[in-house]
């Protein structure tokens, strides 16, 4: 079985697991006791959405998911660290600038539903942290980078693939500022065709996703 085999087979599972996860992190919750209140939703989300990351791993590792630009974790550490770091500030400016004009211009609200409600998820219990600074940026970035923005660049070339691969990055989070994650997710595309490797993107959105937790906590009081 050729590469671009292995690649379509791995790509269709990662899309396939992450789809599964939505559903019974969504469908779980209504069967559980409405006492545990908010943990209803919380525990079967912390679940699947761990085993996600750890399948989509292991999915890529069964199938030598790899493509033509890419290089193995170990011959770009460096780069990984240094441009996961780099890419967290780079991603803040781009969606600065894209929410500077969704809400000047589009009409957008000047606050993401989205991330306030995964806010208060985490201020009543801290262990969410887990979803949204580890488990998720994962998922989400073997989904829409490794398995479509992987899939695509050679039919679309890279600007092609960024684009598809971060609307729809941002048409899943279903928050109305379409324009600041597909700016998000445009970055998190060339920092993965930059540094020929997936966990450089998934540093920078981990980081992210702390970081914009932490200052809604802690800075906007």
């Amino acid at each position: 079985m050729n590469n671009s085999t292995l690649n379509k087979k791995a790509a269709t599972r990662i899309i396939f697991l992450f789809i599964l996860i939505q559903l019974l992190a969504g469908i779980i919750p209504l069967f559980l006791p409405e006492s545990l209140g908010a943990a209803r939703a919380l525990i079967p989300s912390l679940v699947f959405f761990s085993l996600g990351a750890i399948g989509m791993i292991f999915i890529e590792k069964r199938f030598n998911m790899s493509f033509a630009f890419e290089e193995k974790i170990s011959k770009r550490k460096k780069d990984i660290l240094l441009w996961g770091v780099l890419g967290v500030f780079i991603a803040l400016f781009a969606q600065n600038i894209a929410n500077f004009i969704e809400v000047q211009y589009l009409g957008s609200g000047t606050e993401s539903v989205n991330t306030q409600m995964l806010v208060e998820f985490v201020r009543s219990y801290p262990i969410f942290i887990v979803i949204i600074g580890v488990a998720g940026p994962i998922m989400e970035e073997f989904v829409f980078r490794k398995a479509i923005f992987g899939m695509l660049i050679e039919k679309t070339g890279g600007i092609g693939a960024a684009v598809i691969s971060s609307l729809l990055f941002a048409f899943i989070h279903f928050d109305g500022f379409l324009l600041v994650y597909s700016a998000m997710g445009f970055v998190f595309s060339w920092l993965y065709f930059k540094t020929k490797n997936i966990w450089t993107p998934i540093l920078a959105h981990s980081l992210m996703n702390i970081i914009a937790v932490l200052a809604n906590l802690y800075l906007t009081q």
